[in-house]
């Protein structure tokens, strides 16, 4: 069998990062909830660095596996088929369950896998699957991405992400905001090109060898640059400008906004592997991420993300924490049994397609 060695760190962020979007899902203004856990939710905004932080980890081990069966001259196709096997089967289920509550064309959006498209041509939408566009944006990058990293070399796959993707990615954000300051925010959060940044910057990470004893020393600088959380920029910004000159980065928040999330993001991978690999104190990190019960939750992270939202319209729609408690339960035993009765032995079949 053709396998990337495996992190184990990478799959406690993996559940660090549903549980990120899980908690999010939960509104703050309910009866009970609590005053500084509302505080915290609005500080690190758990949602948009779940999903990034989802983005990154993709871009980096989608890259890894591919590299590797490059290396063993494994065919692409293998690849492409275990990904089929891995994210179509729960995912269609779910759009064949919800068919029966939805509308016709949300469900026909979905399962093009453009949910993100009509979000921004259609208004961004709440409902069940609002959350599948990350699913759309994910699968977009799948179309593309194994076939530069089966066709090009390896100096040619890091031209294509420094020298196109990331820069595509740039100006797709800029223009967006400088051309739609009305709906910025929706395209530089939702349209697949500005998005392409995250996995963009995962696949970098991989390509420039981000794994245990080789991480480059330079991605540990970079996202230092923008370590400053975005609310204190927005909030003491207009004291470093002067009280009568604009405060530049404003108009360009969710450019700002995305780039911090992203930085940060790579800066969190980064320290999961090279704190897994370390002892003493510089690997407290990577024992916390290798936690038995955060990697089971990173094991069952797909379903659990898929299934949550729906599971939180059918049950808490009376909109009390213990409405909320009860389908957070429910979601887990959901997704345990999915990975169980569905997921695992469809891995198992798709282990055999690596030759």
């Amino acid at each position: 069998m053709i396998r990337a060695k495996h992190i184990p760190e990478l799959d406690g962020l993996r559940g660090l990062a549903v549980l990120l979007v899980v908690w999010v899902h939960v509104p703050t203004n309910l009866d009970g909830y609590p005053v500084w856990l509302g505080a915290v939710s609005w500080l690190l905004v758990p949602g948009n660095l779940g999903v990034e932080l989802f983005f990154v980890l993709s871009g980096f081990l989608i890259t890894r596996i591919l590299s590797a069966e490059k290396a063993a001259a494994a065919p692409v196709r293998w690849f492409l088929l275990r990904r089929m096997l891995r994210i179509f089967p729960i995912y269609y289920l779910l759009l064949a369950v919800m068919s029966f509550g939805r509308p016709a064309d949300e469900i026909a959006w979905c399962a093009a896998y453009l949910s993100n498209v009509s979000g921004l041509m259609l208004g961004v939408p709440s409902g069940p699957l609002e959350h599948t566009w990350s699913l759309c944006i994910e699968e977009h990058f799948y179309l593309g991405w194994p076939l530069v990293v089966a066709w090009c070399s390896a100096a040619a796959r890091r031209r294509v992400l420094l020298y196109f993707a990331l820069p595509a990615s740039l100006v797709t954000m800029a223009g967006a905001v400088i051309l739609a300051p009305d709906s910025g925010v929706q395209f530089v959060d939702r349209f697949t090109v500005c998005r392409f940044l995250g996995l963009a910057v995962g696949a970098l990470l991989a390509e420039f060898g981000a794994h245990a004893g080789r991480s480059p020393r330079w991605a540990l600088w970079v996202p230092l640059i923008v370590v400053a959380h975005p609310h204190l920029l927005f909030l003491f910004g207009p004291l470093w400008c002067g009280a009568s000159e604009p405060w530049l980065p404003l108009p360009w928040a969710p450019v700002v906004w995305r780039l911090h999330t992203t930085a940060l993001c790579a800066l969190v991978v980064i320290a999961a592997i090279r704190s897994g690999a370390a002892s003493g104190w510089r690997g407290l990190f990577g024992r916390a991420l290798r936690a038995r019960w955060l990697c089971g939750i990173g094991r069952i992270s797909y379903a659990l993300y898929l299934y949550h939202l729906p599971i939180f319209f059918w049950l808490a729609g009376g909109g009390t924490l213990g409405d909320y408690g009860l389908a957070i339960l429910v979601s887990f035993g959901a997704a345990i049994a999915s990975y169980f009765l569905i997921e695992r032995p469809l891995q198992r079949f798709g282990s055999r397609l690596r030759v």
